[in-house]
């Protein structure tokens, strides 16, 4: 086996290449948040569903601060009470 020296064009395409590997393993884990803002909830499952599931007590919105603060909801709860969500909840709170 003969091994050649790496030349400085090959050091750069390596550089470059992990540099955008690790860009790409960071935009994934950003995508990971452990908690979603109560807009983002809005939008992916619905307004009604989600302030029903609060007033249910299935999910909790966590308030940042006082006044006009942000609003957050536990990502991993919300999503699984969505993937277990069916309407016979909504009909044990409301008989």
């Amino acid at each position: 086996m003969n091994h050649e020296p790496l030349d400085r064009l090959h050091l750069q395409q390596i550089a470059a290449a992990y540099a955008a590997g690790y860009r790409m393993a960071r935009a994934e884990l950003a995508d990971d948040t452990k908690y979603y803002t109560l807009t983002q909830c809005y939008r992916k499952f619905g307004r009604g569903t989600v302030d029903r599931w609060a007033a249910e007590g299935l999910i909790e919105i966590i308030k940042d601060g006082t006044r006009n603060s942000k609003c957050r909801v536990l990502a991993e709860r919300i999503e699984l009470v969505a993937s277990q969500s069916n309407r016979a909840s909504w009909f044990d709170n409301h008989e």
